[in-house]
């Protein structure tokens, strides 16, 4: 089983960060769909352009409260702070959009690099203590092997990072099947379902 660890091939997991992996719950049935990229890539992207906006918001306001400020105690001030306000706002207001759009486009094009890899939406998936079903093709867990497992860190601003099984490619009966866990509904649970039942081990 190869392990590709935010991008790069390694031969094992540093065992304080793959108790943090997972998997964390078995259920005795899971069913998911594969779904469509397109929809996941607009509804991050609006997320993202709602919160560009709220921290312009909160920028704005800081920068309304100093200048006020300044006019308060020292009028003569503005003569620095105004032109150098001006320059903040324009590098937000022509540096921004553009920056914003880029990331947007990238972030899109590889969720469908990672959906390309994968049966088309709506392809059905059903786990069970008998095996896994894909496609309407049921195999037993016994002819399933996990040839690669895909692991990304998610960067918590809060405290530690996360780590997250984020694609597996599993070995069905010789044909290669790509899942990826966040274009999957109940991509969670099963891919628990398989790391569990398969004994997966990533120290």
């Amino acid at each position: 089983m190869r392990i590709i660890f935010d991008g790069h091939q390694v031969e094992r997991i540093n065992p304080k960060i793959a108790r943090r992996i997972g998997p964390w719950a078995d259920s005795p049935l899971v069913e998911g769909v594969i779904i469509n990229a397109e929809p996941i890539a607009a509804n991050e992207a609006r997320r993202t352009g709602i919160a560009l906006c709220v921290l312009g918001g909160f920028v704005a306001a800081i920068l309304i409260t100093v200048a006020i400020m300044a006019l308060s105690y020292e009028p003569a001030s503005m003569a620095v702070v105004g032109p150098l306000y001006l320059v903040i706002l324009a590098t937000i207001g022509i540096g921004g959009p553009p920056l914003y759009r880029r990331g947007r486009a990238m972030r899109r094009d590889q969720l469908l690099r990672r959906a390309a890899r994968m049966a088309p939406p709506g392809t059905a998936l059903r786990a069970d203590a008998a095996g896994l079903t894909f496609a309407g093709r049921a195999t037993p867990w016994r002819d399933i092997a996990i040839d690669e497992v895909e692991i990304v860190t998610e960067t918590n601003s809060d405290g530690p990072d996360d780590y997250r099984v984020e694609a597996l490619v599993l070995n069905m009966q010789g044909q290669p099947v790509v899942l990826d866990q966040g274009l999957i509904t109940k991509g969670g649970p099963i891919f628990d379902k398989i790391l569990l039942t398969l004994n997966v081990d990533f120290s």
